[in-house]
């Protein structure tokens, strides 16, 4: 099995606003601010030739990369210039090492620590069969709306929350963080993040903690679970009795887009070569943000600029732009 190769990267642009990019008049999201809550976490990403579980000394590839949701989202909203404030919290031993990842992607960082508990991880290991994930949420499992400053929520435009290792901590969790998103006027999104977290909270339970949220982004498996449907037609028309705009993305088919009372909107993804998946969700959701901020009527235009950024993710090992 050849290794996963090292991330290139991107061409000189997308971080800051450059002559010969884009004009100014043209670039989507220019003078919005966008704030993240979520999880930041560290990333153990494995490629093995092991097939199955108890083979010894399988040959491998290992990587260290930081990950989490809020992490990748934030991250990508700085590679594209965007003006982003992110809100985690690590272990107090990790803090200088994760800010300074974060300020170099363009990110303002806001950790907070727990001297009690460490930094969150995700373990990927990945074979020819397929993808195995498993996460310990610790310091961003304990992440709640408390811990948002009031200062940022007044001046973001767009609120994200993302994260199973945060959300996982039950719809009371979920409509705190909401409420405290709308607080200063913002528009607010929500990225599910893990099927597993909306069975365990219960699709009523966490259906309901989403009122107040603008736009959704659940995959296929998190718009059933939170519906209780198997019919993703039926879980569209569900969700945006909730939720006024519902972006579903489909993996290799792209996205799809629901609003009340309108027929679904599909727009699909951009051919390339997939190196790595980890993240893709969330660069689409950045993708989307930064184009919806500014004109939010035009959401299939958002949609393909989701689409765009998906596409160029899967080129990256980790989930994360190369700084």
């Amino acid at each position: 099995m050849s290794p996963l190769p090292e991330p290139v990267p991107p061409p000189p642009g997308p971080a800051a606003p450059r002559a010969g990019r884009q004009d100014a008049g043209r670039r989507r999201g220019v003078g919005k601010r966008f704030l993240v809550v979520g999880d930041v976490l560290d990333g153990v990403l494995v490629r093995t030739t092991a097939a199955a579980m108890g083979v010894h000394d399988p040959g491998a590839v290992i990587r260290h990369r930081p990950v989490g949701a809020a992490g990748n989202v934030a991250t990508w909203l700085g590679w594209l210039g965007a003006d982003v404030d992110l809100v985690a919290r690590v272990g107090v031993d990790d803090v200088h090492r994760h800010e300074r990842s974060l300020t170099d992607a363009g990110v303002r960082a806001h950790l907070r620590y727990d001297a009690r508990t460490t930094t969150g991880a995700l373990v990927s290991v990945q074979n020819d069969a397929g993808r195995t994930t498993m996460s310990d949420p610790a310091a961003s499992g304990v992440l709640c709306a408390e811990d948002v400053p009031d200062e940022l929520v007044d001046r973001a435009d767009i609120v994200h929350l993302t994260g199973a290792a945060m959300l996982g901590g039950g719809a009371d969790r979920i409509a705190e963080l909401v409420g405290r998103a709308r607080t200063g006027g913002a528009r607010v999104s929500l990225d599910p993040s893990s099927a597993a977290v909306v069975r365990a909270i219960g699709s009523g339970a966490a259906t309901a903690a989403l009122t107040g949220v603008d736009v959704l982004f659940p995959n296929v498996p998190e718009a059933l679970a939170l519906t209780g449907t198997t019919r993703l037609t039926e879980a569209l028309r569900r969700l945006t009795d909730v939720v006024p705009l519902v972006v579903v993305t489909t993996g290799v088919d792209g996205a799809v887009v629901g609003r009340p009372g309108r027929s679904p909107l599909r727009v699909p993804a951009v051919v390339t070569t997939a190196v790595d998946t980890i993240g893709v969700g969330d660069a689409f959701a950045a993708g989307f943000l930064r184009a919806w901020a500014t004109d939010p009527v035009r959401v299939g235009c958002a949609a393909q600029e989701g689409a765009r950024l998906a596409a160029r993710a899967l080129g990256f090992v980790g989930g994360r732009p190369p700084v």
